[in-house]
C-alpha cells in the first residue's frame, strides 16, 4: 500500500457495474482508435521500428486509463502483470508493472460506516482510531489506532464498499478488453491460468482467511528473533476488517536499511532466504506476492539484532503436496548439481518432454542448476563479478537473473517450455523477488548451508 495517499478523499467509490462497463468500453474504443491510427501510418511510412515505438506508447496510455478506474481494476492489472507476464508481450507486461496501487484515500466517514457495520458500536467504542490514513490502496485502505483499555498500538486494514462485488465483473471486463484490444492472446489456457488469478483475488479481500494465515505465520515463527509478525485482534476483525498490532519500521528501501553495516543486511538477507525455504519445504503454505513493500526493517538501535517484520499475507497459497515434493526435490537436485535428477523432475512436472532435443534439454538442466547458484559453495563455475573479496556471492553484482534470462533466450527454451503448472509459476515468481529483495540490501552471504536441514538423509 501506499503511504502518502493523496490530499483530496474519495467519498463514494464508482461500484456500479453498467458505469464501470461502460468505462471500460469507451477505453476499448478509444485504444481501438489509436491502434487503428498506428496501423495505417506503419502501412504508409513503413518504418517498423517507429511502429513499435508507436506501439508501446499507445499500450501505455490503455494501462494509464485502466488505472483511472481505481478498485480492483488496478489490482486484477497489477496481478496479471505480476503472475501472468509470461503470457503478454514485453510491452504490455511492462505496462501493467506500472499501474501504481495509489488511490486517493476514501473520505473518513465512508470508512467509519464500514467499521460501524462490520464490528458494531460497542466494539468500535472500545477503539481510538485516527481518521487520517497511514496508506491507501486500490482495494482498501489502513488507520493506526489505539486500544483504550490497554494503550496498544494498533493498525486497522479496512476494504472499501462494494469492492468485493465488483471483482467478477471487473475481472471478466479487464480480460475481455484485453483479448479485444488484440493486447492479450485468446486461448484456453490464457483463460484456465487467469481464473486461478481471479480466485486468488478473491482470497485477497477474504480477510478472515488472511487473518488464519497472519496467525499461522506468527505462531511458526514464534521462536525465532530474526523475525516480528503481527498480532491479530480476532474481537475486532472480520471478513472486511483486519485489526493487527502495529508494528514500527523501515522500509527495506530506506536509506537507514542502506547505511546498516555490511554483516547486519547479510543476516537480513539471509532471514529473507531462509522464511521462503520454509515456506516451501515445511509449511508447503506460500506468501506469493513478492512485493518489496509485504517486508519491513525494525532496526536495533543497539545494532545487535534488527528483526525482518513481515507483512501482508493475503496471497498465501496452499501448495499441493505431490508438486511441492517433486519441486522441493528438484530444487535438491540443482543444489547438488544432480542433472540426472533434475531432468527426471522437470519431465514429471510436464516442463519438458522426453522428445524434446537434447540440446534443449542440457540447456533446460543448464539454467535450473545455474538457479542454484547462490545456494552453493562459489567455485571456478561462478563468474568473478558474483563472488566479493571475502569469497562470499555478491547477490547485487553477480547478474543472475540477466544471465538466467540471456541462456534461456539463446536456447529457445521458450519454444519448447510446456505450460507448467500454477503452483510453479508461483514459486518461481516468489524466488526471483527474494533473490531482488536479497540484492536490494546488497546482502553478501553464500548460502550453501541454507538447504542441508532439508537434504534427504537429514530429514527428521
Amino acid at each position: 500500500m501506499s503511504t502518502q495517499p493523496p490530499d483530496k478523499p474519495l467519498h463514494q467509490l464508482k461500484t456500479g457495474a453498467f458505469g464501470r462497463r461502460l468505462a471500460l468500453s469507451t477505453l476499448g474504443l478509444r485504444y481501438g482508435s489509436r491502434a487503428l491510427r498506428q496501423s495505417m501510418w506503419q502501412r504508409v511510412s513503413g518504418n517498423d521500428d517507429a511502429a513499435l515505438a508507436k506501439r508501446t506508447e499507445n499500450i501505455d496510455f490503455f494501462v494509464s486509463e485502466l488505472g483511472r478506474l481505481k478498485g480492483s481494476v488496478v489490482k486484477i492489472g497489477q496481478m496479471m502483470a505480476t503472475y501472468g507476464d509470461y503470457m503478454m508481450p514485453p510491452e504490455v507486461a511492462d505496462a501493467l508493472h506500472n499501474l501504481e496501487d495509489n488511490t486517493q484515500a476514501m473520505a473518513w466517514p465512508v470508512i467509519a460506516n464500514v467499521l460501524q457495520k462490520e464490528l458494531g458500536a460497542s466494539a468500535l467504542a472500545e477503539l481510538e482510531i485516527d481518521p487520517e490514513p497511514l496508506a491507501a490502496a486500490s482495494l482498501g485502505q489502513v488507520h493506526r489506532a489505539r486500544l483504550r483499555a490497554s494503550g496498544e498500538e494498533l493498525c486497522i486494514k479496512v476494504q472499501y464498499p462494494g469492492v468485493e462485488d465488483t471483482i467478477d465483473a471487473d475481472f471478466n471486463a479487464v480480460l475481455r478488453l484485453l483479448k479485444i484490444s488484440r493486447l492479450l492472446a485468446s486461448t484456453r489456457n490464457i483463460d484456465d491460468w487467469f481464473g486461478d488469478i481471479r480466485l486468488l483475488l478473491h482470497k485477497e479481500v477474504d480477510y478472515e482467511q488472511e487473518r488464519r494465515d497472519l496467525d499461522f505465520v506468527g505462531k511458526s515463527l514464534a521462536g525465532d528473533d530474526r523475525f516480528v509478525v503481527p498480532k491479530s485482534y480476532p474481537a475486532y476483525s472480520t471478513r472486511r476488517v483486519l485489526t493487527m498490532s502495529y508494528e514500527a519500521a523501515d522500509s527495506v528501501n530506506s536509506a537507514a536499511v542502506a547505511a546498516l553495516p555490511q554483516v547486519r543486511r547479510d543476516r537480513l538477507g539471509s532471514a529473507v532466504l531462509d522464511v521462503f525455504l520454509t515456506e516451501l519445504f515445511q509449511w508447503r503454505r506460500l506468501q506469493t506476492d513478492p512485493n518489496f513493500g509485504n517486508f519491513r526493517v525494525r532496526i536495533d538501535p543497539k545494532g545487535q539484532s534488527d528483526k525482518l517484520v513481515l507483512l501482508d499475507f493475503g496471497a498465501m497459497r496452499m501448495l499441493p503436496d505431490t508438486f511441492a515434493n517433486e519441486f522441493c526435490a528438484m530444487m535438491i537436485a540443482a543444489y547438488q548439481r544432480d542433472r540426472p535428477q533434475f531432468l527426471a523432475k522437470s519431465l514429471s512436472l510436464g516442463f519438458m518432454k522426453a522428445h524434446f532435443p537434447k540440446t534443449v534439454l542440457d540447456n533446460f538442466v543448464d539454467i535450473g542448476i545455474d538457479i542454484a547458484e547462490p545456494l552453493r559453495t562459489p567455485d571456478a563455475s561462478v563468474p568473478a563479478c558474483a563472488v566479493n573479496a571475502n569469497g562470499q556471492y555478491h547477490w547485487r553484482d553477480s547478474g543472475l537473473p540477466k544471465r538466467i534470462a540471456k541462456r534461456a533466450i539463446a536456447a529457445s527454451i521458450s519454444k519448447y517450455f510446456a505450460l507448467p503448472p500454477k503452483d510453479f509459476l508461483y514459486v518461481m515468481r516468489k524466488l526471483m523477488g527474494v533473490y531482488a529483495l536479497i540484492s536490494l540490501l546488497d546482502a553478501q552471504f553464500t548460502a550453501d548451508t541454507a538447504l542441508l536441514k532439508y537434504l534427504p538423509q537429514n530429514e527428521k
